[in-house]
């Protein structure tokens, strides 16, 4: 999977806790069951005004589309309403990462998604030029799914990621990702690789 991120935050108040982001997503994939093939997933376009309590934690408010009919007329345009918390704790040389999501998806057909992420991150090596330093994360995420007339799902996700700054607004991640899905009805097993280029304005 390849993907382009760009975000531009604006902060009205320097010292102030509100902040706003303006943000776009294109994700593409070259590869899909077991032969090579370009295809976009989607472009999304997404805005979400944030309040920060304090250093560690913050809230915010997310709102998405995900254009997807423009790129293949048998899929349907996603509306995303994302209710977000986000907490952060350094420990020595490691940095614990925690994000809680409640998602309304408006698709096809109504969907509500819990999702809980934990992870923890760290520099892989030491420099005096910061656009020489990689990060490195591992993190695993637990999702539950609603949807009208059908059970709920439950699914797992665990994630490696390496990230190197390219310059002051760019960066570079390399992420392998595994999807345990619906593993207490109709498991399956998902295994994606993204590689993903952002900038930020």
């Amino acid at each position: 999977m390849t993907q382009v991120d760009v975000d531009w935050k604006y902060q009205p108040n320097p010292e102030g806790r509100w902040s706003y982001s303006l943000g776009s997503i294109y994700r593409s994939s070259f590869y899909s069951s077991g032969k090579f093939d370009y295809n976009t997933e989607f472009l999304e376009l997404n805005v979400a005004p944030k309040y920060s309590i304090n250093s560690n934690h913050s809230i915010s408010l997310i709102f998405r589309y995900r254009i997807k009919e423009l790129f293949d007329d048998e899929l349907t345009d996603e509306k995303r309403i994302v209710q977000q918390y986000n907490h952060s704790h350094s420990l020595s040389k490691v940095k614990l990462k925690g994000r809680l999501r409640i998602e309304q998806r408006f698709r096809e057909k109504f969907n509500l998604r819990n999702r809980y992420r934990l992870g923890v991150s760290f520099p892989l090596n030491k420099s005096d030029n910061s656009l020489k330093e990689w990060m490195f994360t591992l993190d695993t995420e637990a999702l539950w799914s609603i949807n009208p007339n059908k059970s709920p799902t439950y699914d797992q996700r665990f994630t490696v990621s390496f990230k190197k700054p390219i310059s002051e607004v760019m960066s570079f991640t390399f992420k392998p990702e595994f999807h345990y899905v619906d593993y207490t009805h109709d498991s399956k097993s998902i295994w994606r690789i993204y590689a993903i280029l952002s900038m930020s304005l």
